[in-house]
């Protein structure tokens, strides 16, 4: 008989769509707000611009959603008004509202796996990170993995009305409601049809037109079983047979050849996707074979619009909608799903490529993801027992390994230095990676090792280690970290966080120059947390404007009160470089001074080196603003960061602070000992004030006189102190030098 030529279907007409895709931050930390606007502004996905959207609380938040039905993602703050304000909006958005279809991120200053769970469980949300956890391309990576998601779910509702008139249409296939279930049966069908053994596959792609290897195998079985979840031109070398299926594609009909029968199918059900049914015969097709076949496409054919939206719905739940990978429910079905049995062996691996948002802005979406899949590709070729895959994010993959080896960074060597092959070129990619022995937490649940999995990953980036190994103690680590985290958040809410005074004097005769305001947190334990472990908390997790803020007005208040003391000095207070660089600091910082009746003259800034050269390119205006207010800007830790001389000359400063580790060097080193005779120099030279910090012994005191430093701070002269003991301390150094004078 002829082949069977089916209609030829034709893509509907798309209602015309936005020019830009809308994203809804609703934070009430101000400044945590724009630094994920300044992270988004250059954003776009498919060739269109992302609008950042902004509210400051969870009832100015649904006034936005109101007036924009179409926001795609939602960045959404876990604590805003009221502790539980961000996960009841997210009621609202969802059964008070209706909507749900948009993307919710919840975002939190806390971290860690436990609340995760329990908010995952209770809340209809899609994603949950904490702030420490993000970084610029990490955040860009989210928001283009849920628009992408949001798009593709979009699409899909938007033909679910004309999918659901056909779901009964077929009385035997209707109970057919996942795709992947209904292509296996048909391979069993069509098999047990023909009386055939020997397998076939089951392909799907978004027209066979652009070439039928990108289409992905989603059912196989027998001789081509492994063939599942791969594409089809990855796995299919016989150059022949692909040429065979690609006439059957662009003509849109079945064909039967010598040991193979290729069926096309395609209906508007499909939204725009084809199918192909490749059966390996092993005998030749009798004429009522192909009756009974052209039969049976007719039955496939209804079917398939009957599962075509839970078809959907499946894939979307269990694969990456880009990549055909399997994604991170995936995973975490197989890890519940687990036998007793492979427990012993198995291994989780977490691969995060680095750098992935920089390489899709210069290459583009599509060659980022060929790059997965080639990387997927180079998984399978490198771990030669048994493994599973999935795609956790747009940059982090997931491989579950079966085997008793233990790997090592040497061993994952061409793994964590990945040569893959794009277009026949070769393209190096770093990753960092994390290993967890599944048997050793077999008390966690899945969500939890996924979510263990990711910690170790972040831990590994922050501390610069290609690979690491998740383990008890890692995991102790972790946890306190979290602990202190969450403490730390309410220390800074509550300003909680004091501040100490260090003198600083003139190294002649002790004199008393100015203070240094320095925080110091005293933990609910009793004990004081060191500055450099929570300064660095409070930096990667988007506290530090705010602890900065707290700090400046605590050191106003505290100058104040010098002041009614008859003690009128400077008090310099330490800022960060993004803060600075912000539009609106300087008017922030001139309404403070209003309000507290500060002398802004009283008030100096200290930047250390490194933010300085960093922020250097939008720091200037700021700084010469800061400069005609009678504010001095000081250079903190001078020498220690990219010691570029250039800027010196071109930025408003007025002080150079030398680095504790030169004093404490200088004496036994002659390269530092010039390094300072030079820092000294050239400050005199550009008319700038140099000061020593970390000055413990009358020798480095005389030292630092004798190469012309004319001011300094250490535990010489005093430690840093509360205010009521900064008082006493003021009265009993001005008795002290009157009698030493």
């Amino acid at each position: 008989m002829n082949t069977a030529k089916l209609e030829k279907t034709h893509t509907p007409l798309l209602e015309q769509r936005s020019h830009t895709y809308k994203v809804l931050s609703v934070e009430d930390d101000l400044d945590y707000q724009e630094a994920l606007i300044n992270a988004l502004v250059t954003l776009n996905y498919d060739d269109k611009d992302v609008e950042i959207l902004t509210a400051n609380s969870a009832r100015e938040a649904i006034k936005v959603i109101a007036k924009n039905p179409d926001i795609s993602v939602i960045l959404l703050d876990v604590i805003m008004e009221a502790d539980d304000a961000g996960l009841r909006l997210v009621d609202t958005i969802r059964d008070g509202i209706g909507n749900d279809l948009v993307r919710i991120v919840l975002l939190t200053g806390q971290s860690g796996a436990a609340p995760v769970n329990d908010i995952m469980k209770n809340y209809d949300i899609d994603d949950y990170w904490s702030k420490p956890d993000l970084t610029h391309d990490h955040l860009q990576t989210i928001i283009l993995s849920n628009l992408r998601t949001w798009h593709h779910l979009k699409d899909m509702k938007e033909a679910r009305h004309g999918m659901q008139m056909l779901v009964e249409s077929s009385q035997r296939l209707a109970t057919k409601r996942d795709i992947l279930a209904y292509t296996q049966s048909i391979l069993e069908e069509v098999s047990q049809l023909l009386n055939m053994k020997t397998g076939g596959i089951v392909c799907f792609s978004s027209g066979f037109d652009h070439g039928v290897e990108q289409a992905l195998i989603v059912a196989a079985s027998g001789d081509l079983a492994h063939y599942s979840h791969q594409y089809l031109g990855n796995v299919l070398d016989d150059k022949e047979l692909m040429v065979c299926i690609s006439k059957a594609c662009q003509a849109k009909q079945h064909v039967f050849i010598e040991g193979y029968s290729i069926l096309f199918f395609a209906n508007k059900e499909l939204e725009g996707k084809e199918c192909i049914l490749l059966v390996k015969l092993d005998r030749e097709l009798l004429p009522n074979d192909l009756n009974l076949l052209q039969v049976m496409c007719e039955n496939i054919n209804v079917g398939f619009r009957n599962v075509a939206l839970h078809g959907k719905l499946t894939e979307l739940a269990y694969f990456d909608p880009v990549s055909g990978i399997h994604n991170k429910n995936w995973l975490s079905r197989e890890i519940k799903n687990m036998s007793l049995v492979d427990l012993p062996y198995a291994k989780l691996l977490m691969l995060h490529v680095e750098d992935l948002s920089h390489t899709e802005t210069v290459f583009g979406t599509k060659f980022v993801d060929q790059l997965i899949q080639s990387l997927y590709s180079h998984l399978r070729t490198y771990f030669t027992d048994n493994i599973n895959i999935a795609l956790i994010d747009r940059d982090t993959l997931a491989v579950v390994v079966y085997t008793n080896q233990e790997y090592d960074e040497q061993k994952l060597e061409p793994i964590i230095h990945a040569n893959l092959s794009i277009e026949d070129v070769t393209h190096s990619v770093d990753i960092v990676m994390s290993s967890i022995d599944l048997a050793l937490f077999d008390h966690y649940e899945a969500e939890q090792i996924i979510s263990a999995g990711e910690s170790a990953l972040e831990h590994a980036k922050r501390h610069g280690l290609s690979f690491l190994v998740y383990s008890e103690a890692l995991a102790t680590a972790m946890s306190e970290r979290y602990a202190l985290l969450k403490d730390l958040r309410d220390a800074v809410v509550k300003d909680q966080i004091e501040i100490y005074l260090q003198p600083k004097v003139s190294l002649e005769n002790s004199e008393l120059i100015g203070f240094e305001a320095l925080a110091r947190w005293k933990h609910h334990s009793g004990s004081y947390i060191p500055p450099d472990q929570f300064i660095t908390l409070a930096e990667s997790c988007g506290l530090i404007g705010r602890l900065d803020e707290n700090i400046m007005r605590r050191s106003c208040v505290a100058q104040k009160a010098l002041i009614e003391q008859g003690i009128r000095v400077p008090i310099s207070v330490n800022v960060t470089g993004g803060d600075v660089v912000r539009p609106d600091y300087f008017e922030r910082l001139e309404a403070l001074f209003r309000e507290l009746d500060v002398d802004s003259q009283l008030i100096e800034l200290e930047i250390t080196e490194t933010q300085l050269i960093e922020e250097k390119a939008v720091i200037c205006k700021q700084l010469d603003a800061l400069k005609k207010s009678g504010m001095k800007v000081n250079i903190d830790d001078f020498g220690t960061g990219y010691s570029s001389l250039a800027y010196l000359s071109n930025l408003a400063l007025s002080t150079l602070k030398i680095d504790r580790s030169f004093v404490w060097r200088m004496a036994d080193s002659e390269k530092d000992w010039q390094i300072l005779k030079m820092i000294i120099d050239l400050a005199q030279v550009l008319g700038l004030s140099v000061i020593a910090e970390g000055i413990e012994t009358d020798t480095q005191r005389q030292n630092l006189i004798d190469l012309g430093c004319q001011q300094g701070q250490g535990y010489l002269f005093a430690r840093p102190m509360p205010l009521e003991q900064v008082i006493s301390w003021v009265e009993g150094h001005s008795r002290s030098q009157g009698l030493a004078r």
